[in-house]
């Protein structure tokens, strides 16, 4: 009896020093991206996960866009590091942009009514399970990337700027591109503090 591959796991990692190319090509990049869409789970079959890729001049200006809301917003003495971080973001390759559909989850509720307080959760649960199956495929094919939730900073802008339907819900933004820098030295807690098995 074999062991399960694990070494795959550790190689998700959060990447902020990107560059601004891929290992591999546009379209096979899109296709994955694609392929975990459609071959994610979700409550009920529900499908209520939407993705948009931004790149070159729209991934720009994406990035633009938040750095001038967070002028707007973030104190003063944030302004430094912030700045730092999403020039970080901005180095890369691309965007994808994760998005539920709120729509869908209306109509869940009314056809699952029974279970309709944890519908919410459990898109937003599949959902991650996306982000993360994107994650772990790019780490594989050695494309940095880092989960960031800018929301509220900018969805109200995205939709209106990208000509998106109004209900869907910005939930979170993945920077995505070259590895210029490996990602740092990882701590754990004591697995043991965390982890039972009983039989």
């Amino acid at each position: 009896m074999h062991c399960i591959e694990q070494d795959s796991l550790s190689r998700r990692r959060s990447i902020y020093s990107l560059g601004n190319t891929l290992g591999v090509s546009e379209n096979c990049f899109i296709d994955t991206v694609a392929a975990c869409l459609k071959y994610c789970p979700t409550p009920f079959n529900i499908q209520s996960a939407r993705v948009v890729i931004l790149l070159q001049k729209r991934h720009q200006m994406f990035w633009n866009m938040v750095w001038d809301s967070l002028q707007q917003k973030a104190p003063a003495s944030k302004l430094i590091s912030a700045k730092t971080k999403i020039d970080s973001f901005s180095a890369g390759y691309g965007t994808i942009l994760f998005f539920e559909d709120k729509n869908a989850l209306a109509q869940l509720k009314k056809s699952f009514p029974l279970y309709k307080k944890n519908m919410r959760i459990w898109c937003q649960q599949a959902n991650g399970m996306l982000q993360y199956m994107v994650w772990q495929t790019l780490a594989e094919n050695e494309v940095g990337a880092s989960l960031q939730h800018y929301n509220e900073l900018v969805e109200k802008e995205v939709i209106n700027w990208l000509k998106l339907p109004k209900h869907w819900e910005l939930v979170a933004q993945m920077p995505f591109g070259s590895i210029a820098k490996a990602a740092s030295e990882k701590t754990f807690l004591p697995l043991s503090d965390r982890f039972l098995v009983l039989k």
